[in-house]
């Protein structure tokens, strides 16, 4: 067994990662940690984070003052005066509900770079549990063509005098160097899977390849050791936890605070003026005072505040219909996970069972009680078996990591909110 182990570690390296690639092992929680710190989108999204609070500055800023002259040239300015100043435009009731329109916005894209996380963290485990898929069925073809290997060394042990003694030889010939090809094909796959869990990883130093911890699924691997509450308690999380949810409310309150923005545009801007006046013929001066502002006259702003009343509307429909179809998702989502849960113990009894056949099966060909076509519909049996129990694995797994998706796996393993 060690010896099997050995080799397969061997192969992984040989065969798999390009030549000039470091390869190093780490376990799901390790990738997900190195994703999340080192993830170039993410830290892309990362950076609208800093663009939206500078959008609260730029929401919260004053009018700029405006220099104001006019310089009379000519017969002009007799009795009439030069005049130079400073205008203040005042925003009336608008700089404040467009700040908090502005920290509504951030509100939402900081929750969207959670989710951000949130969805880098199940990508990665589902490109590492990929990679132990293939790993697993590798492995299973590994003994595959171990077991065609010895039938071989079997029937050619056989009395060659025997009638079927050419036959076998073709056939446990034919039968090994076809799963040569087929360990070849499923080999190329783990590559391409490898490959798959480095580029979802994402991160900008490629001269590290990064590889599962685990050899295979097979057994009883500590990444299948999993228990999820009742699913009332799930359902309850996700409604109360789930990033799409936060996201959500966040759009409603934004929406409210845009239309309290449309609403607050009808109400006129001003502007105070004051500066010096001065006559050139007289070369009397004086100060001089002013004021005006904005009628809303021409453009009344309804169709603002009707375009925002609608999408506060659709903002609040947009929630509901989310959390309705939350709920059926995770109920499918649960129910697959419970059943398959159920299949992988069967599977596993089953395997035991199959195992026991094949030697038993095996030793009475050698012995000459069995034919060969017998002993390889056996082993085809338990093949089809280890490759079932596989697949099996793969569809817990994936309602897994699609329930951590909409409720969120780092919300579930706080314990004090279950």
């Amino acid at each position: 067994m060690l010896k099997k182990i050995l080799i397969f570690i061997l192969i992984n390296f040989l065969f798999t990662f390009p030549a000039n690639a470091v390869v190093k092992r780490c376990s799901v929680e390790e990738a997900v940690n190195l994703a999340l710190k080192n993830n170039l989108a993410l830290q892309a999204k990362k950076k609208e984070l800093e663009i939206v609070k500078q959008d609260i500055q730029i929401a919260n800023q004053l009018k700029n003052p405006q220099f104001q002259s006019n310089f009379l040239i000519g017969k002009v300015t007799e009795g009439n005066s030069s005049q130079f100043g400073i205008a203040v435009p005042v925003e009336v009731s608008k700089r404040g509900v467009r700040k908090r329109a502005a920290l509504a916005q951030y509100d939402i894209v900081e929750n969207e770079v959670r989710a951000k996380e949130h969805e880098i963290k199940i990508d990665v485990m589902r490109a590492y549990f990929e990679v132990l898929y293939h790993k697993s069925m590798v492995h299973i073809m590994q003994d595959r063509e171990n077991v065609f290997k010895d039938m071989y060394d079997i029937a050619k042990e056989k009395a060659q005098k025997s009638p079927v003694y050419k036959v076998d030889m073709l056939q446990a010939d034919i039968r090994y160097k076809k799963q040569l090809v087929v360990l070849n094909k499923e080999k190329s796959q783990l590559l391409n899977a490898q490959f798959h869990l480095n580029e979802v990883m994402n991160m900008r130093d490629t001269s590290d390849m990064y590889d599962t911890q685990e050899l295979y699924i097979l057994g009883d691997p500590a990444i299948l050791n999993i228990t999820l509450p009742d699913y009332k308690v799930i359902e309850d999380t996700a409604l109360k936890y789930s990033y799409a949810i936060r996201i959500a409310e966040n759009s409603i309150v934004k929406s409210q605070a845009d239309l309290k923005v449309a609403r607050h545009k009808v109400i006129p801007d001003a502007a105070v003026a004051a500066g010096y006046a001065f006559q050139r013929s007289t070369h009397i001066g004086g100060a001089f005072v002013g004021a005006y502002m904005d009628l809303p006259l021409f453009t009344t702003y309804r169709a603002d505040v009707n375009r925002a009343k609608v999408v506060v509307e659709k903002s609040s429909l947009d929630k509901e219909s989310f959390e309705n179809k939350l709920k059926m998702t995770l109920k499918q989502e649960y129910n697959e996970f419970k059943y398959s849960k159920e299949n992988i113990g069967y599977y596993k009894e089953i395997l035991k069972e199959s195992e026991e056949i094949l030697k038993m099966s095996t030793n009475r060909y050698r012995h000459g009680e069995t034919q060969f076509l017998n002993l390889m519909a056996i082993e085809h049996q338990r093949q089809e078996l280890l490759m079932e129990y596989i697949s099996a694995v793969l569809v817990y797994y994936d309602a897994y990591l699609d329930l951590m998706y909409n409720m969120g796996h780092d919300i579930l393993l706080e314990e004090e909110i279950l």
